[in-house]
């Protein structure tokens, strides 16, 4: 299973020979294609052969394109080759709604679990054991809207009174990034099981293509909150450190069911789970992240 995460920071050229990625800069770097998860290309004076662009689709490899401030800003993704494509998205668009109901409440209620943990972490348990009494209260489809409500008492407690979302500042850029990051690897697991990401199970935006990659990745996003509550400033400088900090997060540990994981492996875990509910028609058997530390995960 690919487990590499790339990011080209610099001048490049990138080309592909014998199932090998080749990075041509002072040297040349060869990577098995099979070993590489996502390429992220920052740098503007990056080029990239279209032998491999052909390559990463072949090998299910997505290619993260940044903006001239080094943002994910685009994605190339394969394109329909699952072996029962129609099949899947036939079974995606007839989902009874009480089952889509489940699944979101179990969604929200990892959510707010997984935030509680982190104000743990953060060293916060009173406000950890307010959001773990809100994800007690959460019914079929979040009715209620507990998912706003603990985002009310969250927010504050792992970043401060006075934080806001939408401020220009270092540490919600960095929250955007990694955020990006989550969602690009969800996305990319939901196309290798055959799901249309823009078919939402809460997320219904007519201008999203990621409605799904959005509902999927809201149980991640805590995993991100606590590495930049605890190493990103406001007025911190937005450089290549706190990046490479954010992509270490997909290596994290957490438990998936019962079993450790890493974030890379646990979210191609999750989606294969998510497509066993849906044709059982059952939301117990979705695998959804528990947030527990943020040691990296290591292979035995």
């Amino acid at each position: 299973m690919a487990y590499r995460h790339l990011v080209i920071r610099n001048p490049s050229r990138l080309s592909t020979k014998d199932e090998q990625l080749l990075i041509h800069q002072d040297e040349t770097i060869r990577i098995p294609l099979e070993d590489v998860c996502t390429i992220t290309l920052e740098d503007p004076a990056i080029t990239i052969t279209s032998a491999l662009l052909s390559k990463c689709t072949e090998y299910q490899v997505e290619v993260i394109l940044c903006d001239h401030k080094r943002m994910p800003s685009g994605v190339i993704q394969t394109f329909n080759q699952h072996s029962r494509q129609k099949e899947v998205l036939e079974l995606q668009l007839k989902l009874p709604k009480p089952l889509i109901k489940r699944i979101w409440q179990k969604i929200v209620i990892r959510k707010l679990e997984n935030q509680a943990h982190c104000l743990q972490l953060l060293n916060k348990g009173e406000e950890a054991n307010r959001l773990f009494a809100i994800s007690r209260s959460v019914e079929s489809g979040d009715r209620s809207n507990r998912e706003a409500y603990g985002a009310k008492v969250y927010f504050t407690s792992a970043f401060g009174d006075g934080f806001q979302r939408r401020e220009e500042n270092t540490r919600n850029v960095a929250l955007n990034y990694g955020y990006s990051i989550m969602r690009s690897l969800v996305a990319r697991a939901l196309v290798r099981y055959g799901f249309n990401p823009c078919f939402g199970v809460f997320h219904d935006s007519q201008t999203n293509a990621f409605n799904l990659a959005d509902d999927f990745m809201e149980p991640l996003r805590a995993f991100v909150d606590v590495i930049v509550a605890m190493n990103v400033k406001e007025d911190d400088h937005w450089g290549a450190e706190i990046r490479q900090k954010l992509f270490e997060i997909l290596n994290i540990e957490a438990i998936w069911n019962g079993e450790k994981q890493s974030i890379t492996n646990g979210v191609d875990k999750m989606i294969k789970s998510y497509a066993t509910a849906c044709r059982q028609t059952d939301a117990s058997l979705l695998t959804l992240p528990e947030l527990v530390n943020i040691n990296t995960h290591t292979y035995e």
